[in-house]
Parts: C-alpha cells; sequence; structure tokens
C-alpha cells in the first residue's frame, strides 16, 4: 500500500512541475526501486513521531446526584409578646426594628398599685414571723409546765396546734406575697429572647389587660428552612445530616444547613412531605439581610457511598463499538477499553479496565494510535 502511495505522489509532482518529464495520458512511468522506499520511510517517520497530548489522573470523584426543592425562610423563633397585668402603658421602650435582648424592657404599666399591694403583703409576712415565734416560745413554755404537771396535756396539745398554725400563716403571707411580687414584675413587659421588635402594638395612655399584644419579635440569629418533598426524595434522605441551599438575594454562595426533621405524614393540600432544615451558621452581614418568607434553594443530596472512580468525559472516546481511553505509560499511549457508569458531565465513572491514579490522555488522542510516542504538556 505505502508502494502505490509512493508511486502516485510522484506522478502528481512530476505533473506539477510540467517538462521535467512531460504529463499526458499515458500512464507513468514506474519509479526506481530507491524512490519509492525513500517515500516508505517518510510516512513510518510521521507515524512514529510523538504527539503533543495534555493529561489527567483517574481518581475518586463524589458523584451522589442532588435534588433541588424549593424552600420558605423562617426566623427561628417569633413571639407575641402579651401583657400580663393590667394597666395603663406609662414607657413604651422600644421601636419597630430595634434589636433587643433578653430581658430587655419592651413596656412599662402603671405598677403604683402593684407596689401597694407587694408591700402590704410584705408586711403580713412580717407579722406572721412574729405570729410564729411567739407561738413557739408559748410551746416552749407548755412543755416545761407540762413536766412539771402545771398543765394538762390537752393544754399542750392545743399549744402545739397554735404553732401550726402560725407556721401556716406565715406561709400563707409568704405565698400572698411572692404573687403580689409577680404582679409588680408583670407591669414591665420583657423580651423573652434576644431578637427584633418587628411590631409595636401599644402607645403611652393605652389601658391593657392581661393578653392584650404588646409587641411581636422575631429571631433570626438563626433560621429554619421549610421546603415539600416528595416520598422518593424524603426516603433517600435517610441518614443525611446536611444540605446546602442557597438564597438569591445573598449571592450564589452556598449556605450549610442541619436536616432537623422530615416527615412521615403528607401534607393533603400538596401531598408532599415537610422538610425542615436549621440554618445556624450565619454569618453578621448575612443576618441582617434574612427576611421571612424569602425563598431558598434547597440542594438535597442523595444518601448512600458516592466516591467513585472517574476520569475527565474528555478522555473516553467510541471506537470499534466500544469506550476507550488513552493511558500513558513511559511516554507511550496505550489504547485501553473501558467500562463507563454515571456522569455528571465533567468527569464520568470508570467501572473497569483503569485504576486510580493512572494517567489519562484528556486532549489529542484523536491523533493517536496504540503504542504511539507523546509528550505530555502542561
Amino acid at each position: 500500500m505505502l508502494r502505490l502511495r509512493g508511486l502516485g505522489a510522484h506522478v502528481v509532482a512530476a505533473c506539477l512541475i510540467g517538462g521535467a518529464w512531460g504529463c499526458d495520458d499515458r500512464a507513468a512511468e514506474p519509479e526506481p526501486e530507491g524512490v519509492v522506499a525513500g517515500a516508505a520511510d517518510a510516512v513510518n517517520a510521521a507515524l512514529v513521531s510523538p504527539v503533543h497530548v495534555r493529561v489527567a489522573l483517574a481518581g475518586m470523584t463524589d458523584l451522589s446526584r442532588e435534588t433541588t426543592a424549593a424552600g420558605v425562610v423562617e426566623a427561628f423563633r417569633t413571639a407575641t409578646v402579651a401583657a400580663e397585668a393590667h394597666g395603663r402603658v406609662t414607657l413604651r421602650s422600644v421601636e419597630p426594628g430595634d434589636l433587643v435582648d433578653a430581658g430587655q424592657v419592651l413596656v412599662k404599666l402603671d405598677s403604683e398599685r402593684a407596689r401597694i399591694a407587694r408591700d402590704e403583703a410584705g408586711a403580713m409576712v412580717r407579722s406572721r414571723e412574729i405570729d410564729l415565734r411567739e407561738a413557739h416560745n408559748e410551746l416552749q413554755r407548755g412543755r416545761d409546765l407540762h413536766a412539771r404537771q402545771f398543765i394538762s396535756r390537752d393544754v399542750l396539745e392545743s399549744l402545739h396546734f397554735a404553732q401550726a398554725r402560725a407556721a401556716a400563716g406565715l406561709r400563707a403571707a409568704r405565698a400572698q406575697l411572692a404573687a403580689a411580687e409577680r404582679v409588680l414584675a408583670d407591669a414591665e413587659v420583657r423580651a423573652p429572647f434576644p431578637g427584633i421588635a418587628e411590631h409595636v402594638h401599644v402607645h403611652e395612655g393605652d389601658y391593657v389587660n392581661p393578653g392584650t399584644p404588646v409587641a411581636t419579635l422575631a429571631d433570626f440569629s438563626r433560621a429554619r428552612i421549610r421546603a415539600g418533598i416528595t416520598a422518593r426524595e424524603a426516603a433517600l434522605l435517610e441518614g443525611v445530616g446536611h444540605a446546602d441551599l442557597t438564597l438569591d438575594v445573598l449571592g450564589a454562595e452556598p449556605l450549610r444547613a442541619r436536616i432537623n426533621s422530615v416527615a412521615r405524614v403528607s401534607e393533603p393540600a400538596t401531598g408532599t412531605y415537610a422538610l425542615e432544615l436549621w440554618l445556624t451558621d450565619i454569618a453578621e452581614d448575612a443576618r441582617g439581610g434574612l427576611r421571612e418568607g424569602m425563598l431558598a434553594t434547597v440542594h438535597l443530596p442523595h444518601g448512600g457511598a458516592a466516591a467513585r472512580l472517574t476520569v475527565p468525559s474528555a478522555a473516553v472516546f467510541r471506537r470499534d463499538g466500544a469506550m476507550h481511553v488513552f493511558v500513558v505509560n513511559d511516554e507511550h499511549a496505550v489504547l485501553r477499553p473501558v467500562h463507563t457508569g454515571r456522569s455528571n458531565g465533567p468527569v464520568i465513572e470508570i467501572l473497569g479496565g483503569i485504576g486510580a491514579g493512572e494517567t489519562v490522555v484528556t486532549d489529542g488522542q484523536f491523533a493517536l494510535r496504540d503504542g504511539a510516542r507523546v509528550i505530555v504538556e502542561d
């Protein structure tokens, strides 16, 4: 085959230069044997010339599939704080948007009557303490007199009962004092947890009763993300502890969230299962941008072992009805058939044919033949 190609090439060359031998419709004269051999050597030299290629290592890649679900952001805690006492509002100490600490006073009520009741209860406690000391002393004297047989046993028992009544009276007085102190404390409506005052429902001069809403607080130091997923997705989340999510308004940077719960009872309206994630590691600057009702994209990883042997997808090609790669070994490209599996686009799973750590050609393989010399480019 190489001999014929050499002859044809020289005939064409002779026609192009014209006048050297002359070209017409007659068949070309056979070339000398030495000319044909030289052409064959040139072709073989071209075939064994090293080919410049790019390579990559076969390695382990996480090929776990994932799906996405639309989620809604909620504050980790919200509360509508209500008054627990009745009275007129004398101080409104927060406004909507203010940051509040746990225990901070939100609203103060008129506490004059509560303070009077507290003082009265305190005086009653002191009176009952005196009664108890007096009853105790009377009992001690009665025991001495009974020992000398100056009083009867019935009288001694009466003294015992008097001391018990005095002790019970003191306990009742102390309970009344505690109740009065609680009423006085309830005149100050405090924040149950740190957060943001979303709404303040009362103004100075308003009269409130127990149960009247005073302020609505929201805690965004953490956030809940609620999403609806299918039964299949719920089953695949078994054993998965975390998932990534993105909030468009905060940028495309994924946030790591803990999977708190996956419902086992579907929502009647949608047929989906409620998924709740807790977003706890929130940067201070991002925390201020969180809003309840924001949409989040939840990336749901599937459980199970995910690390698989892979190569770049560009390294695999079809030849003679099978998938192959070129493996570089001692500066030579070796053609290997491989069995392929899943692909995520950039890489493809290798089920057999090569091992981890082997070098495969990713660019230039279509100019190669089995055993060809290669030069690896950076």
